[in-house]
């Protein structure tokens, strides 16, 4: 069996987040963060994170009808969604994710639960089953396509909305004025109450940012569980001329400030009526 260091990206070696995988013992799972093994991690210890909420509701409030939430993941947008009072539909493609979605909608009301219906699907293909009033795409989800996989999703969201729909997406960018790039650990507590070790990376190139996250031991028997993840930065000019390109109108940008990182709030409309 490898040492756990060996299972994480080569871009890491040598930083303190290697250091401290490789102190770990020999039967630590080591997976990406969007993996089945890393969807219970990642849903615990950002489960609390409130961050474009409140922005992105703004946006999608001032729309009508069905509201189609992109990469929903376990539900971190889609509970402050639901609170709208619209129909949503949830979409995204990892069944591990969706189940935990699923656990916790069956323990809201049932005429809350029944606004939401989770899909999965690959969010550059889905094609809903009607024309929707506004689209979502929150987080840093826009960030894990490549490019060609990034202009098929912005095409396809436009031949999902109805015409004067609107879609609302936020893109995490690097904050011009950060200062401290150094490599960051800190401890976050999920959820759950269980302590995580995070490490922030970003890329020497500034491209993008490193995220590795130290699950707590599991007891006896239990490995321990690492995730990590890469974000690459899409820079704002380059994704308004793709939703351009997709058939988008872009209406309003506007930055969400952040200490080292900011986020990018995007909205977009298919024109026609209103």
């Amino acid at each position: 069996m490898s040492a756990p260091a060996e299972a994480l990206p080569a871009q890491l070696a040598g930083s303190a987040a290697a250091r401290a995988v490789a102190a770990l013992p020999a039967d630590t799972l080591v997976c990406d963060m969007y993996e089945p093994r890393g969807a219970e991690i990642y849903h615990d210890f950002t489960l609390g994170d409130t961050s474009e909420v409140r922005d992105i509701l703004r946006e999608v409030r001032a729309s009508t009808g069905t509201v189609l939430e992109l990469a929903a993941g376990s539900g971190r947008l889609t509970f402050p969604l639901l609170g709208l009072r619209r129909e949503l539909l949830a979409v995204d493609l990892s069944e591990s994710m969706l189940a935990l979605l699923r656990e916790r909608l069956a323990l809201l009301p049932a005429a809350a639960a029944a606004r939401c219906t989770a899909v999965r699907g690959d969010i550059t293909t889905y094609a809903a089953p009607e024309p929707v009033g506004a689209a979502v795409l929150g987080t840093t989800s826009v960030s894990l396509l490549g490019r060609a996989r990034r202009q098929a999703m912005l095409r396809r969201t436009w031949q999902n909305l109805a015409p004067g729909g609107i879609f609302v997406l936020t893109t995490a960018q690097i904050s011009a004025d950060a200062g401290d790039l150094a490599e960051r650990a800190l401890q976050v507590r999920g959820a759950s109450g269980s302590s995580y070790q995070v490490h922030d990376l970003v890329a020497p190139d500034r491209a993008g940012r490193y995220t590795v996250v130290l699950g707590p031991d599991g007891g006896p028997g239990v490995p321990r569980t690492v995730c990590h993840s890469y974000i690459r930065v899409v820079p704002l000019a380059e994704l308004t001329a793709d939703l351009t390109a997709a058939g988008f109108t872009v209406e309003h940008t506007a930055t969400l400030p952040g200490e080292r990182y900011a986020a990018a709030l995007v909205r977009a409309r298919k024109e026609g009526a209103r």
